[in-house]
């Protein structure tokens, strides 16, 4: 099957309807502004020049397809396989979560809060590696190392690196392996020297939140890289601001993203730890979502 219309104008209108019960039209509009860039080329810039395009019933059929798709939950990122994440194209799919904007909201707080030279710079669970390409693309000099447990999203991360020709080092480890992870750390600041900067978006949503969640992320995101025990919420970032903080600069610091309603835990935890002027701060929607804390 496919859309009754060939022209942009009517298969614009029908595409809107298709999607209308399921979503706001602020989002069918980024879809179908994506979708023409994405499939056919066509630049918003382009738009005006291309109202009198005639669309293949291929083409057609294929924008149907995707609406479909759309409508059965399957993320819009992983359709076209792409996202822009702080100015740089990366290339998404199941094997890594879809990069949110809180992150790019932590990554600029990373960028704007340093400004003399950063030499090491390490990502704890990198999943699609859009935080270390990020850091190694502004801070050019720094040696960037990404760690992250899952395989199948340290090949996608690998292949953004390429992509991108941006020099980020990624490995495997298992920051909940306290032995292999320390080792891991070890033998990195043994050959770089200690870290100026680590940051960390790891899994922070406890299972039993499961219930509330879009059928979207749960159905087609890796929940290796979503979940954390009911009974312990704080793990990862206990976990990963024990292990890293012999490894700090003097003047290092650690960075988390976190799930807003435990952010005052992990700052009393970092505290406790004995971390300087640990920090939170809100993302864009009002929501306290960043921890900042000093080694000194």
């Amino acid at each position: 099957m496919s859309f009754k219309n060939n022209d942009l104008k009517g298969l614009q209108i029908e595409f809107k309807e298709a999607l209308g019960p399921r979503f706001s039209l602020s989002e069918i509009r980024l879809f179908w502004r994506e979708s023409l860039r994405h499939f056919f080329g066509i630049t918003p810039s382009d738009l005006m020049l291309s109202q009198d395009r005639i669309f293949s019933p291929d083409e057609s059929t294929l924008l149907f397809q995707l609406v479909n798709r759309l409508n059965l939950g399957e993320p819009f990122q992983y359709l076209i396989g792409e996202i822009e994440f702080y100015g740089l194209p990366l290339k998404v799919d199941q094997r890594a979560l879809i990069p949110r904007p809180e992150t790019e909201e932590l990554v600029d707080w990373i960028v704007n809060g340093h400004h003399l030279e950063v030499s090491n710079i390490l990502d704890i669970c990198s999943g699609s590696g859009c935080i270390s390409l990020a850091l190694s693309h502004h801070f050019q000099k720094a040696n960037v190392l990404g760690v992250e447990y899952s395989k199948e999203a340290l090949e996608l991360s690998e292949e953004n690196s390429m992509a991108l020709k941006l020099p980020v080092n990624f490995i495997e480890g298992d920051v909940l392996e306290e032995t292999s992870f320390n080792n891991l750390l070890k033998e990195q600041v043994n050959k770089n020297g200690a870290f100026d900067i680590v940051v960390s978006n790891p899994p922070y949503i406890p299972i039993q939140d499961k219930a509330k969640m879009e059928s979207n992320v749960l159905d087609y995101e890796p929940e290796l890289a979503l979940f954390v025990p009911d009974e312990d919420p704080l793990l990862f970032y206990r976990k990963i601001s024990e292990s890293i903080f012999p490894f700090l600069s003097t003047n290092g610091a650690l960075y988390f993203e976190c799930h807003y309603l435990y952010v005052e835990e992990v700052r009393e935890l970092l505290v406790q730890m004995g971390y300087q002027h640990v920090e939170k701060r809100q993302d864009l929607q009002g929501k306290w979502r960043m921890l900042k804390a000093q080694k000194s």
